[in-house]
């Protein structure tokens, strides 16, 4: 390859996982939060209605020294450790009503700080620290609308911080119906750090299986989602791999009883995309309701990582690398839902590389986000649509209104008072 267009290429991955400002920021509000006739906040706890948010952790990350700018350093532990991480949300003064009401209104013009404040490490994962973790999420989950739990397995480039500060926005928007906790492993801050931070990740496959398994068979929560993005995505798929794995005579309704998870969201996934069809997907069917696959033609950064791995990504696929017996096992999965964000109006990236973090910079997609991390529901009542011709969901151009329409009568707990 020549040196100008591996340049070109290594800036183009710049942006792929993360942004550079100093200061993190909560991503917009989805655009469901603004329709006039629901209330998300309506059912928090009271003791939950600050501007506070807990959110739990997981980290592979060495611990930082005191008054270091992260809680934890960039290179790996010697552990898996457990924590609990609170996260200020607003502008300094605000109260929840005022974060709430800024909900309703907000774009992504107008970005308002987030920011870890405390952190209370429990200890190792496989000791004592399993108890006061377990407790923490029943805590949250006897608190809840739902009783649900979210696991998120972040990309790369990404700090302690800025991973804490992105679940305790989720946290905030899903207006306190699921524990959130959010698995750090360690990465770099630099361009270059995706050639082997990301390929290193994979050591840390079986600390995401044992803290899924951990959550689900030692904690009160009713249901489990997870969630994945860019280059965590392929640790996620191959945890759960090893999770169906542990239980080979299982089916789909014993492993759903064992493991209670519902939708596994891939988002702008970084898995080649032969590998995601005749390794991955068949084992996710298993162990999960719903395996949810966003992707957009868009995205600049997969492109890239395509170009280096000489094969597409799930996220940014060519179903011109499938052979038909591949096509025909993507087609008659019913556990598979393909949702392609490909020109849904609204911004597609917040700080990185154009066309990667749809899922938080776009109101509409962070929304369909936001309802799968809650609702087992189809893509239909979410008010997708499928195209002339084509398999994937997409984004009516009247979805705001579809959508709110639909959680308007599926959840009337949800109305706002005097509507």
């Amino acid at each position: 390859m020549r040196r100008g267009a591996l340049l070109l290429a290594l800036v183009m991955l710049t942006g792929g996982c993360r942004g550079d400002e100093p200061e993190w920021t909560m991503f917009p509000a989805p655009i469901i939060m603004q329709d006039p006739r629901l209330d998300f906040a309506r059912f928090v706890a009271p003791q939950n209605r600050t501007t506070d948010v807990d959110v739990l952790y997981a980290t592979t990350r060495a611990p930082a020294p005191a008054g270091a700018v992260e809680r934890y350093l960039r290179r790996p532990g010697d552990q898996v450790r457990l924590g609990l991480a609170r996260v200020k949300l607003g502008e300094p003064g605000w109260s929840f009503a005022d974060l709430v009401e800024s909900d309703r209104t907000n774009t992504i013009e107008k970005q308002r700080p987030a920011r870890v404040i405390s952190v209370e490490e429990f200890g190792h994962m496989g000791g004592p620290a399993d108890e006061a973790f377990i407790a923490a999420i029943n805590r949250q989950v006897d608190a809840s609308r739902t009783g649900e739990a979210v696991i998120y397995v972040p990309g790369y480039r990404v700090g302690f911080d800025q991973t804490v500060t992105l679940m305790g926005t989720w946290a905030h928007y899903l207006g306190g119906s699921s524990a959130v906790i959010a698995f750090s492993w360690p990465s770099g801050t630099n361009m270059w750090n995706y050639f082997l931070d990301c390929r290193r990740a994979r050591a840390y496959i079986p600390d995401i299986e044992r803290l899924i398994a951990l959550v689900a068979e030692r904690s009160r929560a009713k249901r489990l989602n997870l969630v994945a993005f860019s280059c965590g995505s392929p640790l996620l798929a191959e945890a759960l791999g090893r999770l169906r794995g542990r239980h080979p005579d299982e089916d789909h309704a014993a492993l759903q009883r064992r493991y209670r998870i519902g939708n596994a969201l891939f988002v702008a996934a970084d898995i080649d995309l032969a590998t995601f069809t005749r390794a991955h997907l068949p084992l996710l069917s298993d162990v999960a309701v719903r395996t949810q696959v966003y992707l957009s033609e868009d995205d600049w950064a997969l492109k890239v990582a395509a170009f280096f791995a000489r094969a597409s990504r799930i996220g940014r696929p060519r179903l011109d690398e499938l052979t038909r017996e591949d096509l025909e096992t993507l087609a008659s999965n019913e556990r598979l839902v393909g949702i392609d964000v490909t020109g849904v109006p609204g911004a597609h990236e917040l700080r990185g590389m154009r066309g990667h973090g749809y899922w938080v910079a776009n109101q509409r997609v962070s929304t369909d986000v936001l309802l799968s991390m809650i609702y087992p529901f189809s893509p239909a009542w979410r008010g997708l649509a499928h195209k002339p011709g084509r398999s994937m969901w997409t984004f009516p151009d009247d979805y705001p209104k579809r959508v709110g329409d639909a959680v308007y009568e599926a959840q009337p707990d949800l109305r706002r008072e005097n509507r």
